[in-house]
């Protein structure tokens, strides 16, 4: 047996499940090296360390290091001599754009595993109000179109076309569990549907209404209805902006996963809400690198300064969703939101 220092979670085992399937999510979880426990903890090796930051765990977690035993010689570290970074989302596997020599890389993502047929390379942010970026094929079939099962939910989708991130799972998981029977949720930045569908799903009683600006995102969420046999999300084309005075009035609750920009929808978010209000997600990104007040203080503070003078708002959360950028993070406010009007 050979073994490695890596930094690892100690966490208490009737904890342990769900912080790996959060880390595995996240793809913090080295999966080369074996999991270890004693009596009380269960010892998770990390990718990276600092990332851990970027996500928000229900548990007591302790970071240490400790030596693991190697599970496999021919793991990618092992061919490629470093931790590539690359997200698995349905049978492709998208490498971030400063992973180096793409094509040993690529070459052994294929070999070690078998569910993948294609290794891509982001070749850009997201851009533009359909939320697209430019997507290379390295390796394996040439296509960017692929089904990624998540949550128990399947959506096929097209890489180059519409925005999807699987780093978002637990996030997904975490909002969804949060619908009640009878209620109406606005998707106001649907895509092809992970928040909704996956509500959809868990709560056949509710009704989801689903926008996006982006047609090809709309026809991959109608497409998404069917394949997961739900019939209470209701998929609308258009810019909110524009599409938000048919629905006024009408949300107990409001999903707003745009987080450049989601501020400057607060003000149709709220118009959107039952008379008597309801509760609103709302996504920002911060910075951490000035002193000051904390992270998420200064996502608290972002809500709040955009909020519409007609209403106010209990913040019932704040958390940190993942890592963005260095010393930068996405942030999650949940809301409570009245009209006062």
């Amino acid at each position: 047996m050979t073994f490695t220092e890596s930094p690892c979670v100690k966490v208490k085992k009737e904890h342990g499940e769900e912080v790996r399937q959060a880390l595995k999510a996240a793809n913090l979880l080295r999966t080369d090296l074996r999991i270890q426990h004693d009596d009380d903890f269960v010892y998770l090796p990390l990718t990276e360390e600092h990332l851990l930051e970027g996500i928000e765990l229900d548990a007591d977690i302790e970071v240490c290091h400790r030596e693991f035993e190697i599970r496999d010689r021919s793991s990618i570290e092992a061919i490629t001599g470093f931790k590539p970074s690359y997200d698995v989302v349905g049978d492709i596997a998208v490498l971030s754009s400063e992973v180096p020599d793409t094509e040993t890389v690529a070459s052994a993502i294929l070999k070690l595993h078998r569910n993948i047929r294609v290794v891509a390379k982001r070749k850009s942010r997201v851009e533009g109000v359909f939320r697209r970026r430019k997507i290379e094929i390295i390796a394996g079939e040439q296509r960017t179109e692929t089904i990624h099962k998540e949550n128990g939910c399947r959506y096929k989708l097209d890489l180059a076309r519409v925005y999807f991130n699987p780093r978002l799972a637990t996030e997904r998981d975490r909002v969804a569990a949060s619908v009640a029977r009878g209620e109406v949720v606005i998707d106001m930045f649907a895509g092809v549907g992970p928040f909704s569908i996956l509500i959809a799903r868990r709560v056949p009683e509710s009704r989801v209404i689903a926008i996006d600006i982006n047609p090809d995102a709309i026809r991959y969420l109608r497409e998404n209805i069917r394949l997961n046999r739900v019939t209470n999300v209701t998929a609308i084309e258009g810019d909110v902006r524009e599409v938000c005075d048919k629905f006024q009035g009408t949300a107990d609750r409001i999903i707003m996963n745009l987080p450049g920009s989601a501020h400057e929808y607060l003000r149709e978010a709220i118009r959107m809400l039952k008379p008597e209000g309801g509760i609103i997600h709302f996504y920002t990104v911060v910075e951490s690198i000035n002193r000051g007040d904390t992270l998420l203080d200064k996502a608290k503070q972002k809500f709040t300064m955009y909020l519409s003078d007609a209403s106010r708002a209990e913040i019932l959360s704040a958390r940190k969703v993942k890592a963005y950028a260095p010393y930068t993070y996405i942030v999650v406010i949940d809301a409570g939101v009245r009209k006062t009007d």
